[in-house]
């Protein structure tokens, strides 16, 4: 190892003994507020124009960490609700979102959004209350805060277990969400049950007829790589049948090659972001 690399490693050694648990963080967060929402909790030099921020829940104590680069010009801005995959999962520092969420930002900052980036963490996961209560919480923190969000413009984004996420959110809430984009997702399988004990989740459920078509009054646009894993690929062909039959606004893109790693592809270079910001409630 070179002198550069040792000292560079020391003061990382340093930095990172500085910073307090997961747990421990959260319980004092949880402790500063009288009820549940957003607490602030300044700027960062990584990414410095995304704040950090924590939604406590105070019937649980739970919540989620976000980072959001907000708009604060008068007028109304849509929203952009970005959940990271299962790579990050309990990461729980509050910046490992950002490791993916840089594949959106190009495309978002040449579109006046507010900016907000989910970070599943080791006390909730998607798909459950706590999951929909966040969002709600955060999507309340911005207009008491800013006062300018435009409520006909919510939009979810995610990659792969974000993407699975966004699907079981809508279902949740199907009136709530303009549009959907998402990439390398899933919908359950019981085949999932066998490759990863963390799928075992009490809300999760394989999707039913009845499910298909409460998506299907929200515009999707997914991507997928035909060499992915069986699992993956199975779910989205199966998706992607049913929403393109009952939704007019729905769109896809397929690669025949580049397995669970299109969606860096996808983020950069396609035209999600011109699809995603002309759509509304309004023209559902």
């Amino acid at each position: 190892m070179t002198l550069s690399n040792r000292c560079f490693a020391l003061l990382m050694r340093s930095v990172y003994k500085k910073i307090p648990i997961l747990k421990e963080y959260k319980q004092s967060l949880s402790k500063s507020v009288e009820k549940s929402g957003v607490i602030r909790q300044g700027h960062t030099i990584v990414y410095p124009s995304y704040k950090k921020l924590f939604y406590c829940d105070k019937s649980t104590g739970e919540g989620f960490f976000f980072r959001c680069k907000a708009i604060k010009d008068k007028g109304k801005y849509p929203v952009v609700i970005f959940h990271h995959g299962n790579g990050l999962h309990r990461a729980g520092k509050n910046n490992r979102q950002m490791d993916e969420f840089t594949k959106l930002i190009k495309k978002l900052n040449q579109n006046r959004c507010h900016q907000v980036a989910i970070h599943l963490d080791a006390a909730c996961e998607y798909n459950t209350p706590e999951h929909s209560r966040a969002l709600d919480g955060f999507i309340e923190y911005l207009q008491n805060t800013y006062n300018n969000v435009d409520f006909d413009r919510i939009y979810l984004a995610g990659i792969s277990h974000g993407g699975y996420a966004c699907v079981y959110e809508v279902l949740r809430n199907p009136d709530k969400y303009a549009a959907v984009v998402i990439s390398m997702a899933y919908t359950f399988d019981e085949k999932l049950m066998t490759v990863n004990k963390s799928y075992r989740n009490p809300f999760i459920r394989n999707l039913t007829d009845e499910d298909f078509k409460t998506l299907s009054g929200t515009p999707f646009y997914i991507s997928w790589a035909k060499d992915d894993s069986v699992v993956i690929t199975e779910s989205n062909e199966k998706l992607s049948k049913n929403l393109k039959e009952k939704n007019k606004n729905y769109k896809e893109k397929i690669y025949q090659t580049g397995g669970h790693r299109i969606a860096y592809d996808f983020f950069k270079n396609s035209d999600w972001d011109t699809w995603l910001f002309a759509l509304s409630n309004q023209n559902k």
